[in-house]
């Protein structure tokens, strides 16, 4: 079999969300015997491309590896607008040397053509044997915002317009969370939709000792709303509460841009880090992690990642989206900031219970979010979509 993958994003164990289950996928069809051409426009730097070129070849089997980049193509401003009026989000498949780079795949033949990431969905428009990954619905994020400028009104718009065109004219879409397929169904009844849960490589996700200190943490990339907003509650709303009835406590709050968005929160019991080396640098410090977002589609790969390295979590019915993860026994759902607040601390303060919940979390994650049955899942749908 021959899948063709295009990304905006290097497939990368420690990336974003979407680098992370790319990475995951790749490696898991290699490790099969499957030819994988990753066709990926992006600007990340080179130093992360080979990094991931080199993961990769580890991990290739009896499989082949090609991974290319391509810049994303730039163009003067009226270009751009025109592009963007028409096929709104499509940098992607606008990248220089992308189309010539699909054609010569097409002509030498492939199984599936894998477009990761909705707006990457633009790319398969058109093309045979297609399949779209999506992550989120960032329409979904959006219900309830309110909008503050006239730009934003216009990214909204064109987000529905993109969402809706890539998603009429799909035949095969595979999707992380119930969620995600409801929405999907709803704007095309008739696609083959596929819900197959988001993986980590847990050979990368060691079970984190025990922290005794009374330290919550909350880890995201703050440029993304639903990781910003969580962290805003979380300081704002939820953590008042919690150094009333623990004095103590200390919060650590770190991911890709924190002090840019949230330097502003900095006290005496309130850490904010950025741009870790390692996600170990943070799950190693806290005892709790503590991830309320109030919207946000899609798996939150930190509450995952929590689970692996055996960190306690407690979050809302968003933050467990796609997980299935039960109340009470692989992490506390509560939804309101008081219930929060009172979960937060009497983990914080029942020791043998954050064991407990430590060890049916890694399980949950072996059980469901394991790479094996996550890629048989997959190559069962390229299957699908090859014969159609």
């Amino acid at each position: 079999m021959k899948v063709v993958v295009v990304s905006p994003a290097v497939p990368h164990p420690f990336g974003e969300t979407a680098a992370r289950g790319l990475y995951v996928l790749v490696a898991g069809l290699l490790a099969r015997g499957v030819r994988v051409a990753c066709l990926v426009v992006t600007e990340e730097d080179a130093a992360r491309v080979e990094d991931a070129r080199a993961r990769l070849a580890t991990a290739a089997g009896a499989g082949q590896l090609e991974l290319t980049v391509f810049a994303p193509r730039v163009r003067p401003v009226l270009a751009r607008k025109l592009r963007s009026l028409l096929r709104p989000f499509s940098e992607t498949l606008h990248a220089d040397g992308l189309a010539a780079a699909l054609g010569r795949h097409a002509d030498a033949g492939y199984d599936a053509l894998h477009l990761d990431q909705l707006w990457s969905g633009w790319v398969g428009l058109g093309r045979p044997r297609a399949l779209l990954n999506v992550y989120q619905f960032e329409v979904v994020d959006w219900e309830g915002r309110r909008l503050r400028t006239l730009a934003e009104g216009k990214t909204l718009l064109q987000m529905r317009r993109a969402t809706r065109r890539i998603l009429k004219r799909s035949r095969h879409v595979r999707v992380v969370s119930r969620r995600l397929l409801e929405r999907a169904r709803a704007i095309n009844a008739e696609a083959d939709c596929t819900l197959v849960p988001f993986a980590l490589d847990l050979s990368l996700y060691p079970v984190q000792p025990l922290v005794r200190e009374p330290v919550v943490g909350l880890l995201g990339s703050m440029h993304w709303l639903p990781s910003r907003s969580a962290a805003e509650r979380l300081i704002t709303r939820i953590w008042p509460h919690v150094r009333r009835a623990m004095p103590q406590a200390r919060l650590l709050v770190g991911g890709w841009n924190a002090r840019r968005y949230l330097a502003r929160f900095t006290a005496p019991d309130i850490t904010v880090v950025e741009n870790l080396a390692h996600p170990t640098d943070f799950f190693s410090r806290v005892a709790v992690l503590a991830y309320a977002p109030v919207r946000g589609t899609g798996v939150k790969v930190k509450v995952l990642e929590s689970l692996a390295y055996g960190v306690p979590v407690v979050t809302t019915g968003e933050g467990m989206e796609g997980v299935d993860g039960e109340d009470g026994v692989h992490c506390w759902i509560r939804e309101d900031d008081d219930a929060l607040a009172a979960r937060i601390v009497a983990a914080l303060g029942d020791e043998a219970q954050r064991v407990r919940m430590r060890e049916a979390g890694r399980a949950l994650v072996e059980a469901r979010h394991a790479p094996a049955p996550v890629v048989e899942q997959m190559l069962e749908a390229y299957t699908r979509v090859s014969r159609g």
